[in-house]
């Protein structure tokens, strides 16, 4: 018989994460599994309804929320331990932090056989406040001694885990996650003057410095640093536009969003930062960035928003990430985390530059396909699908994982 799956997810919203949880689903429904979906109380419903459809069980607990609240921490575990004892799977896989540990820790506690955790970033770094460090690296430790396997989607971020206790040594495989970048491999091929007439459509001043940043409104990406730094440029004479590609999806980002548009305002910065809410195609706005620019604190896995920067030639200036030195043909310059001032300086520093830096940038057909490559939906699937053959077969050999060759393996 096939393994009965559990995905336990935060959130479910329309987001990269969600992309790649509904991929390995709709692989492992082709072989048979039953697969169960156990999301939290944000969740998009047509999203739901489009896995139901598939065949997927659905589940949401209202207790499991994105943000620590300890309270409805405690709910949510006692929540997912009830649900799991229910749904009696074979494997338990969870996704994101607050799933990942409450997850873990639940599916041990319900004798859940086979227990994976996908980290797609890290949910501790050194920039945090030292008690918030400690309290979330000794929760990753706790629930690490529950796992039997995890997935990390970059080689740094992995690293990372093992060096603070959080994976054990002898665990932990790195699966890249899967993008498609179809629509960004076109952008290199456009002109100057094609891109300098899709600025103008825009209203732009022509030789204005233009910054740009795609992510969900959530503090962590560091809105605000990029606030300073635009504040800086201006000071100091530079015409700039800072352009926020992402909007806020829980209330507790929209709260956040509102207090970016506050210091905007406070800030004077009315003309020089342009929200443009979410875009359903965000490789039209790559052409118009000179610089993409990253304030994230160390917590990404791999930045998906860089690896489709290096796809469109757009050099990057930011803080250091896990993740960066992964990405083919990527171009950067980084300043200390938090310096402003560093990063600011180091964008007048590449002003001189700036003429000649789209050619300089542009990925070569060699280095496209190694991006392509690396970062394939159908290749992260098809690598997942062989770890779970490797588990069930040395944990559960009783339990029958079809071999069948899937679409998604034979376009990997």
């Amino acid at each position: 018989m096939p393994p009965a799956i559990a995905h336990l997810v935060t959130t479910f919203l329309p987001v990269n994460t969600t992309a790649w949880v509904t991929a390995l689903m709709t692989d492992q429904l082709s072989r048979g599994c039953r697969v169960e979906l156990v999301v939290g109380r944000h969740a998009d419903p047509g999203l739901l309804e489009a896995c139901r459809q598939q065949g997927a069980g659905v589940s949401r607990l209202p207790s499991l929320r994105k943000y620590v609240h300890p309270i409805n921490d405690l709910q949510a575990l006692a929540d997912i331990y009830r649900h799991l004892r229910r749904l009696q799977v074979d494997v338990a896989h969870t996704h994101l932090a607050k799933a990942g540990v409450l997850g873990r820790l639940a599916a041990s506690r319900a004798g859940v056989p086979l227990i994976l955790h996908s980290v797609y970033g890290a949910t501790f770094a050194p920039t945090q406040p030292w008690w918030r460090f400690r309290v979330f690296r000794g929760l990753e430790r706790l629930a690490a001694r529950r796992t039997d396997e995890f997935i990390f989607v970059g080689r740094e971020l992995a690293e990372a885990y093992r060096r603070h206790g959080a994976c054990p040594p002898n665990k932990g495989v790195v699966v890249y996650y899967g993008k498609d970048l179809t629509p960004f491999m076109a952008v290199p091929r456009l002109t100057p003057e094609e891109r300098r007439a899709r600025r103008a459509a825009r209203g732009w001043p022509p030789g204005a410095l233009i910054l740009g940043n795609v992510s969900r409104l959530v503090p962590w990406k560091g809105h605000r640093d990029g606030l300073k730094v635009v504040t800086r440029l201006k000071d100091a004479g530079v015409p700039v536009r800072y352009v926020i590609v992402g909007d806020a999806k829980t209330p507790g980002e929209q709260r956040y969003k509102k207090r970016l548009l506050a210091e905007v305002r406070r800030r004077g910065l009315e003309g020089e930062v342009i929200f443009t809410g979410w875009v359903s195609d965000p490789a039209s706005l790559y052409p118009l960035f000179d610089f993409y620019l990253l304030t994230s604190m160390p917590f990404e896995g791999v930045p998906g928003s860089v690896i489709e920067a290096a796809v469109c030639g757009v050099p990057v200036v930011g803080y250091d990430c896990y993740g960066l030195r992964e990405i083919p043909g990527l171009h950067y310059r980084l300043a200390p985390h938090g310096d402003t001032r560093a990063l600011a300086d180091l964008i007048l520093e590449e002003l001189p530059r700036l003429p000649g830096l789209p050619a300089m940038c542009r990925p070569t057909p060699s280095l496209l396909s190694q991006v392509r490559e690396r970062f394939s939906l159908p290749g992260m699937v098809a690598a997942t699908a062989a770890l779970y053959e490797r588990l069930l077969r040395e944990k559960l050999p009783a339990i029958l994982w079809q071999g069948t060759v899937t679409e998604a393996e034979a376009a990997a």
